[in-house]
């Protein structure tokens, strides 16, 4: 998370109207420095040229040259400083069940898609490879949405038409949710893994927080590392997508691959000490979250600290893994600290004031959010 960026004393008292007072100032005595006088209108545009220069320009000059405080393409500089590159929006990927006549070939490219609703659009997903219904004429075909980010996701049994008739074939649909889209990596979690890169300096020894490294440079949104899962020299991933949801298959391979390398030994990260690694979706804990009596003021919307309170609560979320535990003092304060929340009366999780326990290989996952 990027540190909020303190202005420095050297900047301050710099406004128009103070530097104008000091420009009058030095004026020699016997010159006139009234409002409407010549010397004072003519030094005025002066000094609101160097309040500008100096409050924003400047300032952003120096926010740009640490990556702690930097943004967008300016972050994205910083991060090719360490060999690293946000990561782009990913699309969600996963099976539709086809079902017809047995023998018939679903090609690359046929498009399946979700029924266009008054919410939204017809969502569409092409087939990744040529697949065979079986001699049951069923077939489990692979897909991968057509426009990347979290629009993507969809729910089982929704994915129920074609765009285009596949003679043979009478029925399709997901029997599981489609998932893995996620939207362009922001800036936090970007320089997240800079600040990361930065403390490692590439110093690989093959511990947790190695592990969890590869795992984010992969594309994970997270993960919790099972040292000695199967026995000595073992380790297991439990692996969470960007949106904090169990990671799809794809994500899944993605994150062994880049660990393991096992077409090209030579950029292998896997330490020789870990004689087996295996990558598994992580199993989720859903949290719902109720707030009752919740006062804010005009600068915000409910919407928007639902939103707000979203973002944050997936901080707490990385160090209630490690523990094993989400401890409800931890993520009430997230709830004061949103902007324009002035007071709420009550704050529950999952129904009651407690601490919720994790398994070793389980992940909060927020559900529902009940603010009024």
């Amino acid at each position: 998370m990027q540190p909020e960026f303190m202005i420095p004393d050297f900047i301050k008292h710099n406004s128009a109207d103070e530097i104008h007072e000091r420009m009058m100032r030095a004026l020699p005595d016997d010159i006139d420095d009234m409002p409407g006088g010549f010397p004072y209108d003519f030094t005025k545009p002066a000094a609101l040229e160097k309040d500008e220069f100096i409050n924003y320009h400047l300032v952003r000059a120096i926010m740009l040259a640490f990556p702690q405080y930097a943004w967008d393409e300016w972050l994205d500089l910083h991060g090719r400083q360490v060999q690293l590159v946000r990561h782009p929006p990913g699309r969600a990927s996963g099976f539709v069940r086809a079902a017809g006549t047995a023998g018939i070939t679903i090609a690359a490219g046929t498009v399946f898609c979700t029924p266009a609703t008054d919410s939204g659009p017809s969502i569409e997903f092409a087939v990744t490879e040529d697949t065979v219904t079986g001699e049951d004429g069923v077939a489990m075909v692979p897909v991968s949405a057509a426009v990347s980010g979290t629009g993507s996701n969809v729910a089982a049994n929704t994915v129920t038409l074609m765009a285009k008739p596949v003679k043979g074939i009478q029925e399709v649909n997901n029997p599981e949710p489609i998932r893995g889209g996620t939207e362009r990596e922001g800036d936090n979690g970007f320089y997240d893994r800079i600040a990361a890169e930065y403390e490692s300096r590439r110093t690989f020894l093959g511990n947790d927080s190695d592990f969890i490294r590869w795992a984010r440079e992969a594309g994970a949104g997270d993960c919790i590392v099972i040292p000695a899962a199967e026995g000595p020299g073992t380790v297991r991933l439990a692996l969470v997508d960007g949106n904090g949801q169990p990671a799809n298959g794809e994500l899944v391979q993605d994150v062994y691959n880049y660990i393991v390398s096992p077409e090209d030994r030579s950029k292998r990260l896997l330490p020789t000490a870990c004689t087996r690694l295996t990558c598994v979706p992580a199993a989720t804990v859903m949290v719902d979250f109720t707030v009752t009596g919740l006062l804010y003021d005009e600068s915000t919307s409910l919407e928007q600290i639902r939103a707000d309170f979203a973002a944050a609560v997936k901080t707490v979320y990385t160090s209630a893994k490690q523990q094993d535990i989400l401890r409800y003092n931890d993520v009430r304060p997230i709830l004061s600290d949103i902007a324009g929340v002035l007071d709420f009366d009550g704050f529950l999780m999952n129904g009651d004031m407690k601490n919720i326990r994790l398994g070793k290989e389980e992940y909060p996952e927020t559900g529902a959010l009940d603010f009024s």
